[in-house]
C-alpha cells in the first residue's frame, strides 16, 4: 500500500461531470455537548472532509519537529449554508491520548486559544460548502513542549460546544530507533501476517527506569483505532534497548486497499460503473464496479497509498474550493448477510467504524450497499466488521498476505517528571518492503 503509487494517482484523470445537495441518508449519531474530549472525532453532522498532515504533501503524517519550520495544516469543509466563528485551542496530552492536567502556558506559547481564519465559500460547486483552514504553529500560538497534541475547534468561545478534534504529534530528536518489518516467528500466520522489530537507543536522554519512563507506540499505516502500546525491552545493554520481536509488533498484514478516481466527473474509471447525474441541482451520483470479497484470492499487487485519499478537481487545478461533492454507492455482493454488516473503511471513515459508513443488507440484490457522500477525489477504501469493543477487522472480507505493502510508524515517549508530561523522543517510520 504505497505512497509511490501517488504520481500515477494523479496521472489518473476520470469520472463524471459535476454534483450538489446533501447525502440522502440520516443524520449520524454524533457527540454532543458535554461529552468527553476523544481523538479525532466530528461532533456536528454538517462538517465533512477533515484532513490533517504536514505542510507541503496532502499524504504526509501529522508530525512536526519541536522548534522546527513545519507546520501542520487542518482543513475541512462544513455544509452549513452560514459561516460561523470557530475558535480553536491546542490540548497536549499524555502517552495515550488522555489530556495532560497542565496549565496552558508550560506547553503552548502565545495565546492559549484564538479564531480560526475565516471560512471561505466554495465556488462552481452543486453541494455548496464553506472551507476552513488552520496552520499550526503560527503567529497566535506554539507549541514548546514535544508530545502529543490535540487540535480543538468549537463554535464562538464556547469550548463545549465542540465542532472537531484532530490529533497532530511534536517529536524531538533526541534518541535512535532502528526498526524493520521482518517474517513473524508464529508458524501458524506467516503467511498473514508481519512482525515490526526494533531497538532504541537512548542516547543522552536521563533515563533512570526504562521499563516505567518509556513507552512505546506502534502503528500501522497511522491507524490509531489499532495502536500497539505496553511492548518492554527484553534485554537493556547500557543506553540499547532490544525488543526482539515483542507482541505488540505483530500485525495482520491486510490487504492492498480498493481504491477509486473521482477527479474527474466527465468521464468514468476503471473502478467506476457509471456516473448519473443528479436531478435538478443535486449532486452526481457515482456507482462502483460492485467489489467481491478477497479473502481467498492470492495476493495481487495492486498499488495504492495506504488507506488515504486525495482532494482533487483536475479542472480547478487542485483547489479544495473548487472540489465538489459525489454521492458515492458501494456495493459488496455476497451470497448472504454476515453475522453483523459491514463498513466502508479507511481515511475517508477517519479510520473508525462511523454510523453513516455503515453498510445495508439488500436482499433483492443479495449485495450490501453504502451511499456516501465524498468530496471529489482519490481514495483507498476497504471493507471491515467490527466486533464490539474491538479494532475493526480488516482480514473478514480483504483477507490478509505478508506480501502486502505497509507503513509502520514506531512512536517513543519518555515521561519527563521534571517537565511533568510526556515528550516524543523519538518516531520512526519503517516500510513493510524498503
Amino acid at each position: 500500500m504505497g505512497s509511490s503509487f501517488l504520481a500515477a494517482a494523479f496521472l489518473v484523470g476520470c469520472a463524471g461531470a459535476a454534483p450538489t445537495a446533501t447525502s440522502g441518508t440520516a443524520d449520524p449519531e454524533y457527540y454532543k455537548p458535554g461529552e468527553t474530549l476523544a481523538p479525532d472525532r466530528v461532533y456536528s453532522p454538517t462538517i465533512r472532509t477533515v484532513q490533517c498532515f504536514k505542510a507541503g504533501f496532502e499524504l504526509a503524517a501529522p508530525v512536526i519537529e519541536l522548534g522546527g519550520t513545519e507546520q501542520v495544516v487542518l482543513r475541512f469543509d462544513d455544509l452549513a449554508p452560514a459561516i460561523e466563528d470557530l475558535s480553536y485551542t491546542l490540548v497536549h496530552c499524555d502517552h495515550s491520548w488522555v489530556p495532560t492536567d497542565l496549565p496552558v502556558g508550560v506547553y503552548l506559547e502565545g495565546a492559549s486559544n484564538a479564531y480560526l481564519p475565516p471560512g471561505r465559500q466554495s465556488y462552481n460547486t452543486l453541494q455548496p460548502f464553506i472551507h476552513y483552514e488552520l496552520v499550526v504553529p503560527n503567529m497566535d500560538m506554539r507549541p514548546i513542549r514535544s508530545g502529543n497534541y490535540l487540535i480543538k475547534v468549537y463554535r464562538g468561545g464556547d469550548e463545549e460546544d465542540l465542532v472537531l478534534t484532530r490529533r497532530f504529534l511534536v517529536m524531538e530528536p533526541v534518541t535512535g530507533i532502528n526498526a524493520r518489518v521482518a517474517p513473524t516467528r508464529q508458524v501458524d500466520l506467516r503467511d498473514a501476517a508481519q512482525q515490526v522489530d526494533f531497538t532504541i537507543s537512548t542516547n543522552n536522554l536521563p533515563v533512570q527506569d526504562p521499563f516505567g519512563e518509556l513507552h512505546v507506540t506502534l502503528l500501522q499505516n497511522m491507524r490509531w483505532d489499532d495502536a500497539r502500546t505496553g511492548a518492554q525491552p527484553r534485554f537493556v545493554r547500557g543506553s540499547e534497548l532490544v525488543y526482539d520481536f515483542p507482541t505488540q509488533g505483530l500485525f495482520m498484514a491486510g490487504n492492498e486497499h480498493r481504491n477509486f478516481d473521482a477527479k474527474n466527473l466527465r468521464f468514468v474509471t476503471n473502478r467506476i460503473e457509471r456516473i448519473v447525474p443528479g436531478a435538478g441541482e443535486q449532486v452526481y451520483e457515482a456507482w462502483l464496479m460492485p467489489e467481491a470479497p478477497r479473502t481467498i484470492r492470492r495476493y495481487n499487487n495492486q498499488q495504492d497509498i495506504n488507506g488515504k485519499y486525495l482532494v482533487r478537481n483536475d479542472m480547478v487545478d487542485g483547489d479544495p474550493l473548487g472540489a465538489d461533492y459525489v454521492l458515492v454507492h458501494f456495493t459488496l455482493p455476497l451470497e448472504a448477510p454476515l453475522m453483523s454488516a459491514p463498513y466502508v473503511y479507511g481515511q475517508l471513515s477517519d479510520w473508525q467504524c462511523r454510523p453513516e459508513f455503515r453498510m445495508e443488507w439488500d436482499e433483492a440484490k443479495s449485495a450490501y450497499h453504502a451511499a456516501i457522500l465524498l468530496k471529489q477525489g482519490f481514495y483507498d477504501f476497504s471493507f471491515v466488521t467490527q466486533a464490539r469493543g474491538e479494532a475493526p477487522d480488516i482480514t473478514a472480507i480483504e483477507g490478509s498476505h505478508f506480501e502486502t505493502e505497509n507503513d509502520y510508524t514506531v512512536l517513543l515517549y519518555y515521561t519527563d517528571r521534571m517537565q511533568r508530561l510526556d515528550r516524543l523522543v523519538g518516531v520512526r517510520w519503517v516500510n513493510s518492503r524498503r
